[in-house]
């Protein structure tokens, strides 16, 4: 008798049944020294659901910290974050910066804030902020998240670990401490690094004991980003990837000089164009941003030059099905097209699907 076939709807119904999740602290990582790289392999046990990163530093600062004229996001330390499988698909491929919009875009955002406790419930702010003129240490701790699969809920994504084929590789490469902060040089303020140390931690689920409940891992999630520069007052053309199915896309815009690009400077609206002619979003930037803050996100966490399309938004961010995703795979073009009043540039975040062959 034939082995009934599941579909992957019923599978996900019997691997949650089946199976529960596991948390497991890797051991701490040191970084000696600034713009340097660390990397680590993934032990082979259970399905990977996410990746949990706590940095952990100590820095002096020359002059008064009330000189520093502005503290930056913490994971501007971070130049590169990459997950690479050695099937030759990588889930993330990030710079710190880029990993912090993207995470915004999920449900109570302002635990990611650098404004807010970046989850670290023990501090008010992510760095405890001395004097340092007698030499005391100033101490900083974040966290960075990777979550392979959709959310919380749908296990599409995840990444069988306990497997003698499968090899999955974490690449950190940091920058310098100075670039957590805006400096005043002026006052010659200078950031003196002293340590660092990454500690992973592991979100899994255990293998269900029977094939019929074990998940479809066939749905590789991507989350990578493109830059791209523009000219003031002229009609720009991002050619975005094609062969893939978008879930959520962030675009982040600045002038020339790192500036955001606020909503009045642009002329127009922000599109997104297939095959060169049908035009489904036509958005005003300020309408944009007004949706974005209505859309259960905090509207005091988009600061100018930020806006989200999230395609699985169907009333809560990242839990709506796949009715809106867009799916590449036929399309033979797939642009991002707008006039801003400015030249700058533009990071395109987004985050797809890919059906592993």
């Amino acid at each position: 008798m034939a082995e009934k076939q599941l579909s992957a709807q019923e599978r996900a119904m019997l691997f949650s049944q089946a199976t529960r999740a596991t948390f497991q602290t890797l051991g701490s990582m040191p970084v000696n020294n600034e713009n340097s790289t660390v990397s680590f392999t993934l032990p082979k046990s259970r399905l990977l659901s996410k990746i949990w990163l706590e940095f952990e530093g100590e820095f002096v600062v020359k002059t008064d910290m009330s000189q520093v004229a502005q503290k930056k996001n913490p994971l501007e330390i971070v130049r590169r974050i990459s997950v690479d499988l050695n099937n030759g698909f990588s889930p993330f491929i990030l710079s710190g910066r880029d990993l912090h919009l993207y995470t915004l875009n999920r449900m109570n955002p302002v635990t990611f804030s650098s404004k807010g406790a970046y989850l670290n419930t023990k501090q008010v702010n992510w760095v405890d902020t001395r004097k340092t003129a007698d030499g005391q240490v100033n101490k900083m701790r974040f966290m960075a998240q990777l979550p392979l699969t959709l959310n919380d809920r749908d296990a599409v994504g995840l990444v069988l670990l306990q497997n003698e084929e499968t090899v999955v590789n974490v690449t950190i490469d940091v920058g310098q401490m100075s670039d957590c902060f805006q400096l005043n040089l002026q006052n010659k303020d200078e950031i003196i690094f002293k340590s660092l140390r990454v500690t992973p931690m592991l979100e899994t689920f255990t293998i269900p004991p029977s094939p019929m409940a074990f998940p479809d891992l066939s749905v590789l999630k991507i989350v990578q980003a493109k830059e791209e520069t523009f000219t003031e007052n002229t009609m720009q053309t991002v050619k975005l990837n094609t062969g893939t199915i978008y879930r959520k896309m962030v675009l982040y815009f600045e002038d020339e000089h790192g500036v955001p690009i606020k909503d009045e400077e642009f002329l127009g609206n922000l599109e997104l164009v297939f095959n060169t002619a049908d035009v489904p979003f036509s958005i005003k930037p300020s309408i944009l941003s007004s949706k974005n803050a209505i859309e259960t996100y905090s509207s005091q966490i988009f600061e100018d030059g930020i806006f989200l399309l999230d395609f699985s938004n169907q009333g809560l961010p990242n839990l709506g099905g796949s009715r809106d995703y867009i799916d590449t795979e036929r399309l033979t073009e797939f642009w991002l097209r707008f006039t801003c009043k400015k030249k700058g540039k533009v990071t395109v975040i987004s985050e797809t699907l890919s059906r592993l062959k």
